[in-house]
């Protein structure tokens, strides 16, 4: 796998990526949180009990300075069917206009609208790839584990019926042939979790101050900050990363 030449992180190796989505409901609404190594985003999504009225979504770590301006767009889905299924509200907003994952905290903060449950809790995790070991990932729903996949430089390598295909471009393609429901919003969850995991690849905490336009090579158009006119002024933040390996209790309170 050709990575980008970025400054390496020196404890890569020894951790895990951990990423954590909570969506709880409330009188009229549903409270969305996510956080990771690198990011933290919070939605409320108030609704009538058939479409959404109004969404206050809010960064809480980011990793460059132009990403809150993607609360703004989230707002797209303002009146959209609670009922909606997944494919549709993907599919209802460009990507290259939207945060990727404040999007898909507020999509799946939409779908929870319409769920009898109280409380649903995503948590992901992905061990360091070495090259002796390949990175373990592992999604659980509300403490219940639905996949543990084994990955290495972006293809699948265990289970054995999945091994050899995409666990990054090209995932959807398979995916939905082999799931459906609830198995398939687990299996992007884990899959979007893996791929971002690839960032304690790198010391992000070397490159504060870089311009977005830096990497418009390799990620041009990918998100709101790479993409115009967004690109043109945001910078890389300073003390956005965090190291969950070892205490994941510390996830969701964005400190």
């Amino acid at each position: 796998m050709a990575l980008p030449d970025y400054p390496r992180n020196p404890h890569y190796g020894t951790g895990a990526y951990r990423r954590r989505i909570r969506l709880e409901q409330r009188e009229g609404a549903v409270f969305g949180a996510l956080e990771d190594t690198n990011h933290g985003f919070t939605v409320t999504v108030t609704h009538d009990g058939e479409r959404v009225t109004a969404i206050d979504a809010q960064t809480k770590r980011i990793p460059y300075t132009s990403c809150p301006g993607a609360v703004e767009p989230i707002n797209g889905y303002i009146g959209t069917s609670i009922h909606a299924s997944l494919r549709d509200l993907n599919f209802h907003m460009p990507p290259s206009s939207n945060c990727t994952h404040l999007l898909d905290l507020t999509v799946m903060a939409i779908r929870h609208a319409a769920s009898a449950k109280p409380v649903r809790q995503w948590d992901i995790t992905v061990t360091d790839q070495t090259e002796a070991r390949d990175a373990i990932c592992t999604v659980l729903r509300d403490g219940e584990q639905v996949f543990q996949w084994q990955a290495r430089d972006l293809q699948l390598t265990q289970p054995a019926e999945f091994a050899g295909n995409p666990f990054y471009l090209g995932f959807g393609k398979w995916a939905t042939k082999c799931f459906e429901g609830d198995e398939l919003e687990a299996a992007f969850i884990l899959q979007k979790g893996y791929f971002v995991s690839l960032a304690r690849f790198f010391d992000v905490e070397q490159m504060a101050g870089e311009p977005a336009l830096a990497s418009q090579e390799g990620m041009g158009g990918a998100c709101y900050t790479y993409s115009h006119p967004a690109i043109e002024h945001g910078v890389r933040t300073a003390g956005c990363v965090r190291d969950f390996s070892d205490c994941e209790e510390k996830l969701l309170k964005f400190v």
